[in-house]
């Protein structure tokens, strides 16, 4: 191979592993929470955001992850974020297309009570009739 192709290869190969910026499993029971240290138990609420460097931090609630993605997108650190599904436990979708709805104080790990579906036919599925109880990603920040 000519030092064009090798270099072509490289790149491809890097751009193919910075450009997934998918989550990784979060192990519950296992992993502690990238903001404030508790142990992720709940599969209903975890979370999580990848950098821009491909790291994956985790966290407990949809609270921590506020809390450290303003951190974060101020250091320009932020490659994707990612919240579970109430309705899918265990399952990690896409933050920024994902609907943001508050069960109440406590219903959560960390006490405020927001929860993610994947699309506002959800949260009236899980009883929320009020389209303006409905939020984006960027109302929460």
């Amino acid at each position: 191979m000519n030092v064009r192709t090798l270099m072509a290869a490289a790149v491809l190969s890097l751009a193919a592993a910075c450009g997934a910026h998918g989550p990784e499993p979060i192990a519950y029971g296992v992993d502690t929470c990238g903001y404030c240290r508790m142990q992720i138990v709940d599969q209903r609420f975890g979370a999580e955001l990848v950098t821009v460097k491909g790291r994956s931090v985790k966290f407990d609630s949809i609270e921590c992850l506020v809390s450290y993605y303003k951190q974060a997108n101020s250091a320009h650190d932020v490659a994707s974020v990612w919240v579970t599904d109430v309705r899918h436990p265990g399952t990690l979708i896409d933050a920024t297309q994902a609907r943001f709805v508050d069960l109440g104080p406590g219903k959560a790990p960390m006490g405020r009570g927001w929860a993610a579906v994947a699309d506002s036919s959800a949260a009236v599925e899980i009883g929320i009739a009020d389209p303006a109880a409905v939020k984006r990603w960027t109302d929460l920040l």
